[in-house]
């Protein structure tokens, strides 16, 4: 069989603010021999579809500058979790016709692990099709999404949530923001929820998913809003900045802090200064921060799949998408999950026929 085009997303360029498509992200065509290409051990992959995730930002700088995950590199693919077929394998745990999920290169077919860091770091594994939904779940409500919001808050608050009163969730619309107020429910059904996203739609997402106040952050100040309907004890925080502001000031004593992100400070260099820090303290408040699959909280993730894979069936969890049908369109994917431009879990989708 002669070599064929295999379209790739590269790193083209390190971004100041945010990220423009073909200028910091490139799509180039290549041509990948099927049969011959060296697996080393591993597996050739078809990709179907590769989530888009906030932190794949800070993935984006100068080697020089550490951060807690490793940079790409320029001119080379860039990678995220996603959900492929494989093709070929030397790997005896998987066979070609296996649907499978891991870290893969923007590219129509890669080689897995290859030489890329978190691929290296994270195992490939099977999964199986869900009744009535398309495997790009698995980049968002039973990947890497719905694992963040359910590591922090089995491993956080699963005794806190049962004596609270109020929680609050900021980013409440995106993959991890939907996932938390619905098991959050089910944690705790007699739990309010406030939550806040950057739009109208977005206010509808939340209502749906079961918030019982949806605010927009633009248009609504949070501090009136926390203030009118907290005090709160629990904060889910995936934005910092100023509404991480707000929520310290509108606590109860004795209130914990859920820290899984910081989208509002990841364009930029400076980052913000908590203008209302002395609130930890004066209000006790325990500040719990995360990194999916490391640390005290990790471990609750071996009853991941036994309990969302139910949930999600009985439709107690939901899944949301916003689709991005091509690889051509990835570097808008990822501005978008920066600006608000997308509503649901942003996923490029490389072969519709196999979703």
């Amino acid at each position: 069989m002669p070599a064929i085009k295999n379209g790739t997303v590269i790193y083209a360029a390190h971004p100041e603010g945010d990220v423009e498509p073909d200028v910091h992200l490139k799509y180039v065509e290549g041509e990948i021999d099927l049969e011959n290409v060296p697996l080393n051990g591993g597996t050739l992959l078809k990709a179907i579809a590769i989530g888009s995730d906030p932190y794949l930002r800070y993935r984006m700088r100068d080697p020089s500058v550490p951060h807690f995950v490793p940079p790409f590199e320029l001119g080379k693919p860039i990678e995220n979790a996603g959900v492929a077929l494989v093709v070929r394998s030397d790997d005896p745990e998987f066979q070609p016709g296996d649907q499978v999920y891991g870290m893969l290169e923007f590219s129509e077919y890669c080689v897995y692990p290859g030489s890329r860091p978190l691929a290296q770091a994270r195992p490939l594994r099977k999964i199986e099709r869900i009744p009535g939904q398309p495997l790009s779940v698995y980049t968002g409500t039973l990947g890497g999404p719905g694992m963040t919001s359910y590591q922090g808050l089995k491993g956080f608050a699963s005794e806190k949530v049962k004596t609270s009163k109020t929680m609050f969730v900021s980013g409440g619309a995106g993959p991890v923001g939907t996932f938390v107020i619905e098991y959050a429910k089910v944690m705790a059904p007699h739990l309010k929820i406030i939550a806040s996203a950057g739009s109208a739609a977005k206010v509808e997402i939340m209502k749906g998913c079961g918030a019982d106040v949806a605010f927009n952050y633009k248009e609504q100040d949070a501090f009136a809003v926390l203030e009118e309907h907290g005090p709160i004890d629990i904060y889910w925080d995936n934005v910092a900045g100023p509404t991480l502001d707000a929520a310290l000031v509108n606590f109860n004593s004795e209130g914990l802090i859920i820290a899984c992100g910081a989208i509002s400070q990841a364009a930029h260099k400076d980052g913000s200064i908590v203008k209302h820090f002395e609130e930890v303290f004066q209000r006790s408040l325990t500040v719990k921060g995360f990194l999916l699959a490391r640390g005290e909280s990790a471990h609750v993730l071996a009853g991941f799949f036994d309990e969302a894979v139910p949930l999600l069936k009985e439709g107690k969890l939901t899944s949301r998408e916003h689709r991005y049908n091509d690889l051509r369109f990835a570097a808008q994917a990822l501005r978008d999950v920066h600006t608000g431009g997308n509503t649901g879990k942003a996923v490029v989708i490389v072969d519709a026929d196999l979703l």
